[in-house]
């Protein structure tokens, strides 16, 4: 996924923000939290921060800490997730729990997410009052409504009736959110009207579903090393992806019943016959969602007028890369 002169700008200033501001004595502990972002990552949530700021003719400076932020508490959840999902590489490399063991990596993982907090708390020094409490809000209530759609992803594993509605509900949570209150922390911190930044949260929102949608698929049809995870481990860990929800609606009964054997399964027999199904039943249906929650980003963000035509192009290319990757 290539990135323009301007991207890789931000990215080199997020990644250095990101590094000097998590040191300290604990020497293990902070090599643990480092761990995963030093490891690479699409850094597409601090883009999406700083453009939205620039796009609304604010400070990229205390965008920069913002999104840095943003990222910071995207990892303290990438690590809790690996330990709940037992998931054993990430990003190519082996998880914070299988490296430090468990009680290293929850720790590492809450003092991610305090740093998140300490450094948003950097971005909103000398802001009106109003603007900062929009800031603290969105950041604030996103842990919470992640933390809602991860429970929600784990009960789902328990359950055979998942509904389209349920999941893209699961999703807006999970996985959107992060999205969402990345574009509206940019447009807040720039001083935007109400209704700017609320297109602003729609255009994350909608794009940060097209990407879990979009993470579904890659599940069953990217390559294993470039997509950095084992391939199957949403069908491994039983992950009712809007793939398995819509093959088992479309499926005959036979077809079912091989579905939910290797649903939870070990068995790369079963795994591969489970993915080639759902391929079969759902992929282009799964295809065809993400192409429209695209559209919806993109038709919310057309709605501003831009202070920045390039910060404009640079969100729809974020847009596009999320549809397009193929990790």
């Amino acid at each position: 996924m290539g990135l323009d002169e301007d991207f890789e700008e931000i990215v080199a200033k997020v990644n250095k923000t990101m590094n000097d501001f998590l040191q300290g004595d604990a020497k293990e502990l902070y090599e643990a939290s480092r761990y995963l972002i030093q490891a690479g990552g699409k850094r597409l949530r601090p883009l999406v921060v700083v453009l939205s700021s620039k796009l609304l003719g604010g400070d990229i400076e205390r965008a920069i800490l913002a999104g840095s932020a943003v990222e910071i508490l995207h990892n303290f959840t990438l690590i809790h997730d690996d330990i709940m999902d037992q998931d054993t590489t990430r990003r190519g490399i082996p998880t914070v729990h299988v490296k430090w063991g468990i009680p290293i990596a929850i720790l590492a993982g809450d003092l991610l997410h305090a740093k998140a907090f300490q450094l948003i708390g950097e971005s909103i020094r000398g802001l009106d009052g109003n603007t900062a409490f929009k800031v603290l809000d969105c950041f604030s209530r996103s842990v919470i409504i992640v933390s809602e759609g991860q429970a929600m992803d784990m009960e789902f594993e328990k359950r055979w009736d998942i509904k389209e509605t349920e999941y893209i509900e699961m999703i807006r949570r999970k996985t959107a959110q992060l999205f969402a209150c990345s574009a509206y922390l940019g447009g807040a911190l720039a001083g935007g009207k109400e209704e700017e930044l609320g297109k602003l949260f729609v255009y994350g929102e909608k794009m940060g579903i097209a990407f879990q949608i979009v993470d579904d698929i890659l599940g069953i049809t990217a390559d294993e090393k470039e997509l950095g995870k084992p391939l199957y481990s949403d069908i491994r860990e039983g992950k009712k992806t809007i793939l398995v929800i819509k093959a088992l609606e479309r499926a005959n009964q036979e077809q079912r019943k091989l579905i939910i054997s290797g649903l939870g399964s070990n068995d790369p027999d079963k795994l591969r016959a489970t993915a080639g199904l759902l391929a079969e039943l759902s992929l282009d249906y799964a295809r065809d969602l993400a192409l429209k929650y695209h559209s919806e980003a993109i038709d919310s963000l057309s709605k501003i007028v831009p202070r920045s035509q390039d910060a404009l192009n640079g969100l729809i290319s974020i847009a596009d890369l999320v549809i397009k990757r193929r990790k």
